[in-house]
């Protein structure tokens, strides 16, 4: 049996996408050409429909690449604007603290003026009581002045000189200088009084020009922060802004590419599913090829045997159309299977098990690989296993069903992919248990033995193919 080459590459990418689910663009390119030479690989006309399948899914990779590229850039820039972000968040906290530390200040300052100023106040009460002193003795002192113009410097000391008692002349004299004296500490305090009240009036007036100044200077300093601090919340609230737009955009896109990839995904399968068709179509045309072929040779055989009959003058029996016995019959018996397949180990490519699998159902094995056929007009692809009706037929490894239905000349078929390029081939089966899609594990019944497809023999015809080609099951299969 031969499946077109074209259509069985085709179904092997199924695996790479289930694995990888994105191709490379070289993927996709190789893609295409499969897709566009499915019929042509075998010879046959090529299918328009398949062509422009491919390029659909060509053209939706391309698209869908496009879409996983701008995601990647937008997740870049998120990352940069994230960064952005964070430095100008760590500059707005150091601005913020530097607000805080200057407002600080500023209420200690103002504290200090406060303080400053309630000296200021209580000094200036005390210059004008010292003021008031100052004046009421300057008054005084005016007075005497007055009255030491007008009397002359006999003022006050007449009364003492006329006094006959020496002793109180002694004392009135004391007293007068004491008064002297008095006079002239009041003089001295008076001055010292104006001078230290003076330097009290500039020292308070300096440092309410330098608490003015520090805080006109400090609240310059708090605007400009507070400026500054703005514009900083500005920037980070647009670049949370612009985050937000990349992310909703991201998100957009990743809808975009979800929705995009089961677009793809539904092409694949319905290229999938017409590949299968086209490889069914081809086999049964070979196959109905083959059965042509034989009956002309046994057509001509008989008509040769009629000549030879006349020319000998022997009777000839009435001419029949061929009957088609089972050819299997004939065919010599290569083997027996007296164990059927099992588990096999998860996680290895299928070329890995070479010589390590087990044929699909227990029984003898009929036709030797690459052995002309006992009807003729083929070769052995695979090998016939004798076994009862019923019987279970078993995946010889996990893959998945890309055709299970009935075509002429194999009954009842049903085909595993198991990746890379392998594929099972199961025919003439009475019942098909899976369907396409479905995935099994080896061991899996998949369908039950019999005799479909005009065989006359009860049992499951099986191939094992790479790339479209046959493979000698016995080299791949041990018998127990």
């Amino acid at each position: 049996m031969l499946i077109a080459a074209g259509a069985v590459a085709f179904i092997i990418p199924r695996n790479l996408t289930r694995n990888h689910r994105f191709m490379s663009f070289a993927g996709r390119r190789y893609l295409a050409a499969l897709v566009l030479g499915c019929v042509l690989a075998s010879g046959a006309v090529t299918d328009p429909a398949h062509a422009q399948a491919g390029d659909d899914i060509v053209d939706k990779r391309s698209d869908l690449d496009e879409l996983k590229q701008r995601i990647r850039e937008l997740q870049k820039e998120m990352s940069r604007t994230e960064a952005d972000r964070s430095d100008a968040e760590k500059v707005l906290a150091a601005s913020e603290r530097e607000v805080s530390r200057v407002r600080r200040r500023v209420m200690q300052l103002q504290r200090e003026r406060a303080e400053a100023e309630a000296q200021l106040a209580g000094l200036e009460r005390e210059q004008r009581e010292a003021q008031a002193g100052i004046a009421s003795r300057r008054d005084e002192l005016a007075q005497w002045l007055r009255r030491h113009y007008v009397h002359g410097a006999s003022d006050g000391v007449a009364p003492l000189l006329s006094a006959r008692d020496p002793n109180q002349i002694a004392r009135d004299v004391y007293y007068l200088e004491q008064l002297g004296r008095a006079r002239l500490s009041l003089i001295e305090g008076m001055r010292a009084a104006l001078r230290e009240t003076e330097q009290r009036t500039q020292e308070i007036a300096r440092r309410r020009d330098r608490v003015a100044a520090l805080e006109a200077d400090q609240s310059a300093q708090r605007a400009q922060l507070e400026l500054s601090l703005v514009q900083r919340k500005d920037a980070v609230a647009a670049l949370s802004q612009r985050l937000k737009t990349q992310k909703r955009e991201v998100t957009t896109l990743r809808d975009d590419e979800q929705r995009l990839a089961r677009v793809i995904e539904t092409l694949v399968q319905r290229a999938r599913a017409a590949a299968a068709r086209e490889a069914a179509r081809l086999l049964a045309a070979q196959r109905a090829a083959e059965l042509r072929a034989a009956e002309e040779r046994a057509a001509a055989a008989q008509a040769q045997a009629r000549i030879q009959a006349q020319e000998s003058g022997v009777a000839v029996a009435p001419e029949r159309s061929p009957e088609r016995t089972p050819a299997r019959r004939a065919e010599p018996v290569v083997g027996e299977a007296r164990s059927s397949a099992g588990a096999t180990p998860t996680g290895v490519r299928f070329a890995q098990l070479r010589g390590q699998l087990r044929f699909p159902v227990r029984g003898e094995l009929v036709g030797r690989f690459g052995a002309p056929r006992a009807e003729g007009g083929t070769t052995w692809k695979g090998v016939f296993i004798r076994a009862g009706g019923g019987a279970d037929v078993k995946a010889v490894a996990s893959g998945e069903i890309v055709y299970s239905d009935w075509l002429r000349g194999y009954g009842n078929l049903i085909i595993v992919d198991h990746g890379g390029d392998y594929l099972s081939v199961y025919g003439n089966n009475d019942a098909l248990l899976k369907e396409v899609g479905d995935s099994v594990s080896g061991g899996d019944a998949i369908a039950s033995v019999g005799s479909s497809g005009g065989g006359g023999e009860s049992g499951l015809y099986f191939e094992l193919r790479h790339q479209g080609r046959p493979l000698d099951p016995m080299q791949w299969v041990r018998l127990n």
